[in-house]
């Protein structure tokens, strides 16, 4: 038996939880998305092999270890339950819109949405499947700037001046997963100033 804390439409009638939650677990285990549609896309999937040689435990830590990665990022817009708030009451002070964001564990549902996008839900899969590849975003940032290897005597030369790949900066094991996720963040280098005299 499971504990469904969010349940959201997935259209056509259907519906799925948000985070799926074991009665074992504690709330650090909530994630986008569910194991089952998780299994669905990767049975789908051409060359996949990380996904179905781990068992279901690694797929949920995995699927944990992903939707950390994902609500690293800054998106546009305001949680769901800080959006309620602010267009019931315009006027919210700061200790109402902490408490209002502090209601809701993950970044997604955001703005007037009741639901994740399908999005973050396959772009969380996708970053789950790679963390089970073993792929670490902390140690492919530091591969970016190695320029040589030597195995005798144990050589290693870096090059800082290359330009990092986006993704990997980010935080993002997977190029997909970040073609997925960028049109839901904030352009960071977007600043508008206005002089007002």
């Amino acid at each position: 038996m499971s504990l469904f804390l969010y349940t959201a439409g997935l259209g056509m009638g259907g519906s799925y939880p948000l985070v799926l939650l074991p009665p074992e677990a504690s709330m650090a285990f909530i994630y986008y998305g569910t194991l089952a549609e998780a299994n669905d896309y990767f049975d789908h999937r051409l060359h996949e092999t990380a996904w179905s040689a781990s068992n279901t435990s690694q797929r949920e830590k995995g699927l944990w270890a992903a939707t950390q990665i994902i609500d690293t990022l800054n998106f546009k817009g305001h949680k769901a339950t800080v959006f309620a708030l602010l267009e019931a009451d315009p006027d919210a002070d700061d200790d109402e819109i902490r408490d209002a964001e502090a209601d809701q564990a993950r970044e997604f549902p955001r703005g007037a949405d009741t639901d994740v996008p399908e999005a973050i839900r396959t772009a969380c899969y996708d970053i789950a499947h790679d963390l089970l590849d073993g792929k670490d975003p902390e140690i492919e940032l530091e591969n970016l700037g190695i320029t040589s290897q030597a195995y005798s005597s144990v050589r290693t030369t870096y090059h800082r001046s290359q330009v990092p790949i986006e993704h990997i900066v980010n935080g993002i094991p997977n190029a997909l997963a970040w073609r997925k996720l960028r049109p839901f963040l904030r352009d960071g280098e977007l600043i508008k100033l206005n002089r007002i005299s």
